[in-house]
């Protein structure tokens, strides 16, 4: 939904409120939103994404605050700009709470709810009368506690929840020796897990964009946690290279860099508007030989036993990444759960045919969930006993890292 509205605050608040309606009503994700954003409010597209990023991480707390002020229900359309409102007055400090309300009151209206004016107003006091003064606590789902806390133990679980409510800074990796001068501000970030590759966290990303270095394609943004998978198989990055679920081409750039370029890389997406996008991160990281290709996960239309190692990051319910994805935990459940596991389990009988014998694979996620990750990897090499694990890692979610899951797999000779 496109607002004419009367100022920027209303079209910021309008723009954050359609987007959540569609998160709520189409089952899209919050990149898929902020991209949305982007394109249809350009202007309003910053601030309206720092709405809802707030939103999904005090999102338990933020929904019944708002219900426990509304008697009657409230009506959809409404309830957004309600819920977008409270999180600017509570969660942020460009706008003072009063001024968020009396924003949120005059877009109601100009809107299709003119009438409701009064009712959006006495709501919102309401609900911030009901706050108090904070701070406030990020929300984190009840069952997903208990899921990390039996999975890692309640010390480490408690860290990795502490860090998903942050909001993460910046980062890139370096691809070249030398930090450029002009972003000798950015500090390097000591990671273990990433063998032979740098990492700087920026506190300036309007000037890192528009860095000599980000143009001529010597940095690449990216969270530290992507260099573990590529890490563990660095030794053994040769030969013919397939990554298979490869769009933006993060890691497959990572993967050069780590050969130096000394092996022939395929980059695979089913989706032509992400292989677009992944040429164009080619041409400016300087990749012309890497070759894309169109290609569905599940029917790869390649050769079998042709490649000496597939690197398969696979889709996943991103547990991992909720300092990135926050909306990620609220979408997870049993039932999502269950689709997803099933659908890396068929990826991975697919994509371990076009490995050749003596070759390797490299499963990866961005989800710290046992079913996806050490018990996804352990029901495969009971089926496939021509298979045997070579090295296998789990990195939380962190203040420097997101959380991730890789295992190397090599395919035996015969």
């Amino acid at each position: 939904m496109k607002y004419a509205g009367h100022g920027s605050s209303e079209t910021i608040l309008a723009a954050a409120a359609s987007a959540l309606r569609e998160w709520h009503e189409k089952g899209v994700t919050l990149d898929d939103c902020v991209e949305h954003l982007r394109s249809a409010e350009p202007g309003a597209a910053r601030s309206a994404a720092s709405i809802l990023f707030e939103y999904f991480r005090h999102k338990e707390f933020l929904d019944t605050l708002l219900m426990r002020s509304v008697a009657r229900g409230i009506k959809t359309e409404l309830k957004m700009i309600a819920l977008c409102a409270l999180t600017q007055a509570l969660f942020q400090s460009a706008i003072a709470g009063a001024s968020a309300v009396n924003v949120a009151v005059e877009m109601v209206k100009h809107g299709r709810y003119r009438g409701a004016a009064g009712f959006m107003n006495a709501v919102l006091r309401s609900a911030l009368r009901a706050a108090g003064p904070g701070p406030f606590k990020a929300s984190f789902p009840t069952d997903l506690r208990r899921r990390w806390i039996s999975a890692l133990g309640e010390t480490e679980a408690e860290l990795a929840i502490a860090a998903c409510s942050v909001n993460p800074p910046l980062t890139f990796r370096l691809r070249f020796d030398g930090l450029p001068e002009d972003l000798t501000d950015c500090r390097a970030l000591p990671l273990p897990f990433a063998e032979g590759f740098s990492f700087f966290e920026c506190p300036s990303p309007d000037r890192l964009f528009s860095s000599p270095a980000f143009q001529e394609g010597k940095l690449y943004i990216q969270d530290p946690a992507t260099a573990m998978s590529v890490s563990l198989c660095r030794p053994v990055i040769g030969g013919r290279v397939l990554d298979s679920c490869a769009a933006p081409g993060g890691k497959t750039a990572m993967l050069f860099d780590a050969c130096g370029g000394n092996a022939e890389f395929t980059a695979a997406d089913r989706s032509a508007a992400r292989i677009e996008a992944m040429r164009a991160n080619f041409e400016r990281l300087h990749l012309p030989s890497i070759r894309t290709a169109a290609a569905d996960a599940l029917h790869p239309p390649f050769d079998e036993e042709t490649f000496d190692l597939v690197f398969l990051d696979v889709p996943c319910s991103n547990t991992g990444v909720p300092r990135r994805r926050p909306d990620a935990l609220w979408r997870f459940c049993t039932a999502r759960l269950k689709e997803i596991t099933e659908l890396q389990k068929q990826i991975l009988n697919a994509q371990i045919r076009l490995v050749r014998p003596g070759g390797h694979l490299l499963y990866s996620t961005c989800s710290i969930e046992p079913e996806e990750d050490r018990l996804q990897i352990s029901a495969f090499l009971s089926a496939h006993p021509d298979c045997e694990p070579v090295a296998m890692r789990l990195l939380t979610p962190s203040a420097t890292h997101d959380g991730a899951f890789a295992a190397l797999l090599r395919k035996k000779q015969k």
